[in-house]
């Protein structure tokens, strides 16, 4: 895979949005675009072509009153890859997350934090480990529901640069 010399932004699928992953509601297990392979490693993640930034976004839901974790491995066939940026989405809870870059099976940079609330919008993530070369990338969200209610949590636009 080549080096292309231009900022993730002037790549022509930069960021890695989900347009052609599915129809509305359909199971999310795996997605190849820009010589990036995004695979669903929990089956809980589903496509909706709805809502986004802008739409489709790749969701998961979690019951009233429980926990569920969705999690996204982004790898580029053993080439190596900056990331830049994900925008996560929740419904009415905070995100708790979880983003790990490694390269060749070691990690290189962990960023774990907690998005507050975006009432049904979403919030960029953006690494400060911009510059890191990875080859796989893992995004890891928590999702918290209030006991009264199930909540959707998903993300979009995941930026990346070679």
């Amino acid at each position: 895979m080549g080096q292309p010399a231009s900022p993730a932004s002037d790549l022509p699928c930069s960021p890695i949005g989900f347009e052609d992953a599915g129809s509305n509601g359909a199971a999310f297990s795996a997605y190849t675009r820009c010589g990036l392979t995004l695979a669903a490693t929990t089956p809980n993640w589903s496509v909706s072509t709805t809502y986004g930034r802008p739409a489709p976004f790749i969701l998961f839901s979690s019951p009233a009153g429980a926990t569920t974790i969705g999690e996204i491995l982004v790898t580029a066939a053993g080439a190596k890859f900056k990331f830049q940026s994900v925008d996560l989405y929740s419904s009415t809870t905070k995100i708790p997350y979880v983003i790990t870059g490694a390269a060749n099976g070691a990690t290189v940079f962990t960023i774990q934090n907690t998005q507050g609330n975006t009432f049904g919008n979403f919030a960029t993530v953006v690494n400060p480990n911009a510059t890191t070369l990875i080859d796989a990338l893992t995004i890891r969200l928590s999702n918290p529901s209030a006991p009264c209610c199930p909540n959707p949590m998903g993300l979009d636009n995941i930026v990346i640069a070679y």
